[in-house]
Parts: structure tokens; C-alpha cells; sequence
């Protein structure tokens, strides 16, 4: 074995100096066993003059294997040459204390990104909204400091606040607001669960202190079927299928323009919505009207007059490639139908309240949105003046019933014979004698 030389142990006895780079067991067990006996291992390590020579385990305060000493030991020979370690006063060589620096908003925010955002459905608006929430610059800082810039742990209820009023002053709406706190909220009960943090400035003894702006409930409705009409002669022959599947199946924008051939059974008449494209992450399964089915049927084949392969868009452009947006599309077709105020979301509404108004359960419309709770559910159904006079003429129909039967309860004993009355009609009539 080529040596670098001896050294005395404790007890006198000189043993050689293998090549194992300053780690080796004070011990009387044979080199070949170290890896197996039980003894501590020793970090031995001459530079620039000092020898550093001390008990590797009580250093790192644990037991450690041959392939673990071998990491601790670079890692210390690194810092020694790099000169951040020094001797403590007991004579222990203890790395220099360091502050590690503080985890800006802006780190934190791509930590999250990177380990949980991602995961998210369309992670391109998050990363909006993050871009405008690090640059929002918190006022009283000096020097100015931005949102990002600020240690996440720093971060307090006021700041939150602040980037309200400032969203408030850039006239946002409170759907708006509302999704940037909620983001907010997200992240930072994300960091408490991955112990990135200790608190929210969301909480403040266990109770929420920061509530979301009152969203002023959206009422737009197809009220007519003049209205609708318009909007459908004014709609491209594209975005007419993307509206007619919505109204049919209460479906998202982005369920439906991401909907795959494969996803779709023609014959059992029914489409999936995979989990990975909602979102709330649970797949599920809707059928297929005869109206929306028609509308398939013409979308199935490609301009060669092939049907599509199975990973194709049934909504995509000629090709069968995903449409990434059709709000353009959208906002011209509103223009020219005259629908001002009603957004391209109001058809998931419409379609829930029209399926609510057919009759059909609220659990079972809940199901065709993707809800989790009812009490999300009833948020879409909105009511027209039409299905309040169907409700009153139920409730006059009803009420004439109820009359009625009172009032046929009131004649029934009248046109009924007495007992004693039957009795004696029985019984011949006696002639009185003249």
C-alpha cells in the first residue's frame, strides 16, 4: 500500500498513513474493517500552516457511513481552503456562522412556481399577476421597495392591503381583485405547509383578516331568443360550435378548446373532460345533446375528408391544432349582435340556469358544471322575469287547486243522505188514512 508516512497513536502505537485524504478511526480495528466497525470516523486535514484534526461524527452530530464521510469531508476541505472555517475557543474547528439571506417575496414566489405552481390549470395567469404584484413598490419604503424585493416574512396584513387600494385605483373589477388575494392566500398557506414559513398576513390569531371584494352577482342572460339568434348569425362558423358546446354542456372555454377527439364517443353519445384540463382536477363525464351532436358530425372530418386522429382538437383550426383563444373572435361577435356587458363566461351561466329552469335537479346541474358544493353552483343560476311569471302562474295554479278542492270539501256533506234519511227512504211509505 503506497503510505504518506506514520502517525502515534494514543496509546504509542505508530500506524501508516494510508491514502484516504485525512479521514480514517482512531481504533484497533484494521483498515479493511472501517467501513464495518462502529468506530467514529476523524477528519485530519493540514492547510496553509493549520492542522485541522478533530472527531468528523461530533462534528456533524450524527453516525455516518464511509460514503457520508467522504461528502462531509470535501465539504470541509472546501471550506477550509476557502476560508470559512475557524476554530472555536474549545479548540473544535466549527465553520464560520453565517446569515443566510433573507427569501425575498420574488424567490419565494419562484419556489413556488417551480415546485407547485406549475401543476396549476393555465400557470400563464399566475405568472401575470406575479409579475404585477413584485412590482407593485409598497409605499413609506426608503429607498423604494417593491413587493418582490420585500422578505417574504416581512410581508404584513398593511401590504396586502396597500396592493388592494393600488388594483382599486387602476379600476379592477372585484373578480379581478378577488383572484389576485386568492393567489396570495394560495402561496402563502403553501409555504406554511412546505415550513418555507411560519405565518400567513392572512391570519392573525387563527382568524382571517383579509376578505375578498363582494362580487356583484352576473345577471346577463339570453333573455330571447332574438338575442341569441343575433349572436350566432354574427359568430364566425368556428366560434358558433365553441358556443353551442358551451350552452350544451355547461363546459369552460378552455375545456372545450382543449377537447381531444379521443375524448369524445360518438356512439354512446357522451365526452370526458379530463381531469388535467379543469379546474378543479376531477374528470367528468357529460353527454351529448342532439344539437351538439350535429355540430360534431360536421367538425369530424379534416379538409381532405379523413377524419381526424385521435389527439386532434375537436374545436382547433383546420388542421385540428389547438386554438389557443377566441376572444377577438368573441368581441366582434358581441359588437355586432349589440350584447354589450355580456362576456364570453356568461354562456356557462346561461347554460346552468337554462338547465335549472328545464326542470333538471341542482345536484345534477352541479355535476355538468364541475362544482364541489352546491352553494358554488347556485352562484350561476340566474333568474329571468321569464321564469319569475312561470313561477307565479305554478304558484296561481296552486293556489286555484287548493280553492277548489276546499270548496268541493264544503258541498260534499250537503249532497250526501243523512243516515237516518237512507234509512227511511228504505223503509215503504204508509199510506195516512183520509
Amino acid at each position: 500500500m503506497n503510505t504518506r508516512g506514520t502517525r502515534r497513536l494514543r496509546d504509542g502505537r505508530e500506524v501508516d498513513i494510508g491514502r484516504n485524504d485525512g479521514l480514517c478511526k482512531v481504533c484497533r480495528c484494521g483498515r479493511h474493517k472501517w467501513t464495518k466497525c462502529p468506530h467514529p470516523w476523524h477528519f485530519s486535514f493540514q492547510w496553509e500552516g493549520q492542522h485541522y484534526r478533530f472527531s468528523l461524527e461530533r462534528h456533524i452530530g450524527k453516525k455516518l457511513t464511509k460514503a457520508e464521510a467522504d461528502v462531509e469531508a470535501e465539504r470541509l476541505r472546501s471550506a477550509i481552503r476557502a476560508g470559512e472555517f475557524q476554530a472555536a475557543k474549545d479548540g473544535a474547528h466549527q465553520p464560520k456562522p453565517q446569515q443566510p439571506a433573507p427569501l425575498t417575496f420574488r424567490q419565494f414566489a419562484d419556489e413556488w412556481r417551480a415546485r407547485r405552481g406549475y401543476q396549476l390549470v393555465r400557470p400563464g395567469d399566475n405568472d401575470s399577476r406575479l409579475k404585477l404584484i413584485c412590482a407593485f413598490v409598497l409605499a413609506g419604503t426608503q429607498p423604494p421597495t417593491t413587493f418582490g424585493e420585500k422578505p417574504v416574512t416581512e410581508i404584513t396584513t398593511g401590504d396586502i392591503e396597500a396592493y388592494r387600494h393600488h388594483r382599486r385605483m387602476q379600476k379592477r373589477s372585484a373578480v379581478t381583485i378577488n383572484h389576485d388575494l386568492k393567489l396570495l392566500r394560495k402561496m402563502f398557506a403553501w409555504g406554511i405547509r412546505e415550513r418555507l414559513l411560519h405565518a400567513t398576513p392572512f391570519k392573525v390569531a387563527g382568524e382571517n383578516v383579509v376578505r375578498l371584494d363582494p362580487e356583484s352577482p352576473r345577471e346577463e342572460r339570453l333573455t330571447d331568443q332574438e338575442r341569441e339568434r343575433k349572436l350566432f348569425d354574427a359568430a364566425s362558423q368556428h366560434l358558433r360550435g365553441v358556443i353551442t358546446a358551451m350552452l350544451e354542456t355547461c363546459c369552460r372555454p378552455g375545456e372545450i378548446l382543449s377537447l381531444q377527439w379521443q375524448d369524445v364517443d360518438l356512439e354512446t353519445r357522451e365526452l370526458t373532460i379530463r381531469a388535467e384540463k379543469t379546474k378543479t382536477r376531477r374528470a367528468r363525464r357529460l353527454p351529448i345533446s342532439s344539437r351538439l351532436l350535429a355540430v360534431l358530425d360536421m367538425r369530424r372530418l379534416d379538409p381532405s375528408g379523413k377524419p381526424f386522429p385521435p389527439d386532434a382538437c375537436v374545436f382547433g383550426n383546420r388542421l385540428g391544432e389547438r386554438v389557443k383563444s377566441i376572444r377577438t373572435a368573441w368581441e366582434n361577435a358581441r359588437e355586432a349582435a349589440a350584447l354589450d356587458g355580456f362576456q364570453l363566461r356568461d354562456l356557462r351561466h346561461e347554460a346552468a340556469s337554462r338547465f335549472e329552469e328545464a326542470g333538471v335537479l341542482t345536484t345534477d346541474v352541479s355535476k355538468f358544471l364541475g362544482h364541489r358544493n352546491l352553494s358554488t353552483t347556485t352562484r350561476y343560476l340566474n333568474t329571468t322575469s321569464r321564469r319569475l311569471r312561470l313561477a307565479l302562474l305554478r304558484v296561481e295554479q296552486a293556489r286555484a287547486q287548493s280553492e277548489s278542492l276546499a270548496n268541493s270539501c264544503k258541498e260534499t256533506p250537503d249532497s250526501v243522505p243523512h243516515a237516518d234519511d237512507a234509512e227511511a227512504s228504505s223503509t215503504p211509505s204508509k199510506s195516512l188514512p183520509s
